[in-house]
């Protein structure tokens, strides 16, 4: 699990740090940009996450175990509403039909606003990290990914897909996306039941698909690279 967990760590890291190279080398749209920012925001969340395990088993610190920075349920609570607007504002400004767009606009609003009610009229948002933002955000996730590949395939964008960027952020994202929440959901509902080994193969999952997602962002990068090359070189004759 050890091992697991450094890759997953490990993978987060290349991903925001070939995305930084990437945007720093070569011309590229402001979304690009905006979401390796958002990968390096990911990594410094998933560290700051970790302060309460440090409060736990770090002696200086234990004066820290009576304050909200001794849970981190707030922060994934927080994190996971705006994630979920980023991706799906991110596929958003990438479609082309004006009517999807708007379904997503109306879609966001949902999510946002429920997800708001939710934190703000339960008692999960310092306590449990929340399924409810995970489910509406995944289904929004799930149409605003659909949309961007039923365009793709009514375009000549199909023919070229995998010199696409988006592409390889979208299949990361969805595969991810699909396989977390259910395993967060069936842990709040049955936490009485959830065994030693039920962990263990949820961590597993967990780890492998996060893996999987920014082994495919980073994979994105480098082949999209010679695309973006090849660009610079035309525009300088």
């Amino acid at each position: 699990m050890e091992v697991l967990e450094f890759l997953f760590r490990a993978a987060e890291l290349i991903a925001a740090i070939v995305g930084i190279i990437y945007i720093r080398k070569y011309r590229v749209d402001i979304l690009i940009r905006y979401f390796v920012y958002f990968l390096c925001l990911n990594f410094l969340i998933e560290l700051f996450g970790k302060l309460p395990y440090l409060i736990d088993k770090t002696e200086s610190l234990s004066f820290l175990k009576n304050t909200f920075l001794a849970r981190n349920a707030w922060l994934y609570n927080i994190y996971t509403v705006l994630g979920y607007l980023f991706y799906i504002t991110f596929f958003k400004l990438h479609l082309f039909s004006k009517g999807f767009r708007n379904i997503l606009n109306i879609l966001s609003i949902i999510f946002f606003i429920s997800s708001l009610l939710n934190l703000l009229l339960t008692d999960v948002f310092f306590k449990i990290h929340s399924f409810f933002p995970m489910i509406i955000g995944t289904l929004t996730l799930l149409i605003s990914v659909f949309f961007y590949f039923f365009e793709m395939l009514k375009s000549e964008k199909i023919l070229k897909f995998n010199k696409d960027l988006v592409f390889y952020i979208a299949v990361g994202a969805l595969v991810f996306h699909l396989c977390a929440p259910p395993l967060f959901i069936f842990t709040s509902y049955y936490s009485n039941l959830i065994s030693a080994e039920f962990v263990k193969i949820r961590m597993i999952i967990l780890y492998s698909a996060i893996i999987f997602m920014y082994t495919c962002y980073t994979i994105g990068f480098v082949i999209c690279i010679p695309q973006k090359k090849l660009y610079q070189k035309n525009k300088s004759y």
